[in-house]
């Protein structure tokens, strides 16, 4: 198939945006090894030795529903966005491996099997964030969730793995995280510390227990770090008005849990 980069590039694009992506960004696997954030064992390369590249693929969480959060609704919008980005992960997968005859993967949304088991290890087998974070889809802030430019980090993420010779993107030059406290300062949990870094000191036994209480009490996950943050283009049209009421939110939480 004689197709040069850029019309190779435009192709994956195309067909992941026709899958429901609304952000679609890749990098080589060589990032992992170029600026280490995680041990050599999370590394794609060294999981299997034939990948090249990582295409990360993301979708919206809707500010309105995940202003309500713990509730049902916002329960329902992250189960929801995890089935779509499945979806979307296999369909791209085995365009890949049928069109291109190259090989290739996705490492599930979530990488963990329930949220029970990060209590004695509160790290998945595979990071979204980093894998986002190389491919210039967004910054981490200091909550430690990936912030884009469009949704902030109101936003789920789905990785693809393959030797597919896709140009990369390039890494976003600045940190989009405002360092307004905003994430700390609403933490149900309180798992965040200041430690005079670019990034707060994150407890994440202590925000992962949290979580368990809110499966227990059936409405789950927490997201109030994401749900505060006031960056992303998808704000905007709710500057100067209520996003929820609170008498809105009360609601939502009674309900359905």
């Amino acid at each position: 198939m004689n197709l040069t980069d850029a019309e190779l590039k435009q192709d994956i694009i195309e067909k992941a945006h026709s899958l429901g992506a609304n952000i679609v960004r890749s990098c080589s696997v060589s990032k992992w090894e170029e600026m280490p954030i995680q041990k050599p064992e999370f590394w794609p390369q060294n999981i299997w030795p034939w990948a090249k590249n990582v295409i990360v693929l993301a979708v919206p969480l809707f500010a309105p529903m995940m202003a309500t959060t713990p509730s049902m609704v916002y329960q329902e919008l992250y189960d929801t966005s995890n089935r779509v980005l499945d979806d979307m992960a296999y369909h791209l997968t085995n365009y890949i491996t049928t069109k291109y005859k190259c090989r290739a993967l996705y490492f599930p949304r979530d990488c963990y099997f329930n949220i029970s088991v990060l209590v004695k290890n509160p790290n998945a087998a595979f990071s979204h964030v980093i894998a986002g974070y190389y491919a210039g889809v967004g910054t981490i802030g200091d909550s430690h969730n990936l912030i884009s430019k469009e949704f902030g980090p109101r936003m789920r993420l789905v990785s693809i793995i393959t030797d597919l010779d896709i140009p990369e993107d390039k890494m976003l030059e600045k940190n989009l995280c405002l360092h307004c406290k905003k994430c700390m300062k609403n933490c149900p949990s309180k798992c965040f510390s200041e430690n005079g870094k670019d990034i707060y000191k994150m407890d994440k036994v202590v925000c992962t227990e949290y979580h368990v209480d809110l499966v227990n009490q059936h409405h789950w996950p927490c997201g109030k770090c994401v749900s505060v943050c006031p960056v992303g283009d998808d704000m905007k049209v709710y500057r100067g008005s209520e996003i929820v009421s609170k008498e809105g939110i009360k609601h939502c939480q009674s309900f359905g849990s």
